[in-house]
């Protein structure tokens, strides 16, 4: 418990600056069936250049595995978690979050990635690549690998 609420705690703290002016944002992750071990999942943001700003959630807690998430773990010059994390997610399942991000994310060339990976099965950098948009909210995508269905609400 204690470990889980200094986390949550420091990484509320990183996230301070964007959720200055933020808003809750709903982002729906729906996982594919299949045979195995849940998916880690991490959720990052780059600007308009491509570079790496925050991370919004990782899902899956034991920091072995975050690794695979390649693209993400990459990004963060192997850090990892600069946001808040959670439970790893099991195959037809979906995560549901709320992160606060900052309104002048919105509109603003901003990039909301997903990394997904599951233990003895493969990684899928990358997965998910969306523009953070008022005209993409809502709008539902699919994942090319372990992700059925991607969308935010805002």
């Amino acid at each position: 418990m204690y470990r889980t609420t200094t986390a949550l705690a420091l990484s509320m703290a990183a996230l301070a600056p964007i959720a200055a002016d933020a808003n809750p944002v709903t982002i729906d992750v729906t996982i594919a069936q299949y045979q195995g071990p849940a998916v880690y999942l991490a959720m990052y943001l780059t600007d308009k250049s491509g570079a790496y700003q925050s991370t919004v959630w990782v899902a899956g807690g034991s920091t072995r595995y975050w690794k695979h998430l390649r693209t993400w773990f990459d990004a963060t010059g192997g850090q990892g978690a600069d946001g808040v994390t959670g439970a790893s997610v099991g195959a037809g399942r979906t995560l549901t979050i709320t992160p606060d991000i900052s309104a002048a994310m919105i509109d603003a060339g901003y990039v909301l990635h997903i990394d997904a990976a599951a233990e003895n099965i493969g990684e899928s950098p990358n997965e998910i690549q969306v523009p953070l948009t008022k005209a993409g909210a809502g709008q539902p995508i699919a994942g090319n690998g372990f992700i059925t269905s991607f969308q935010y609400g805002l």
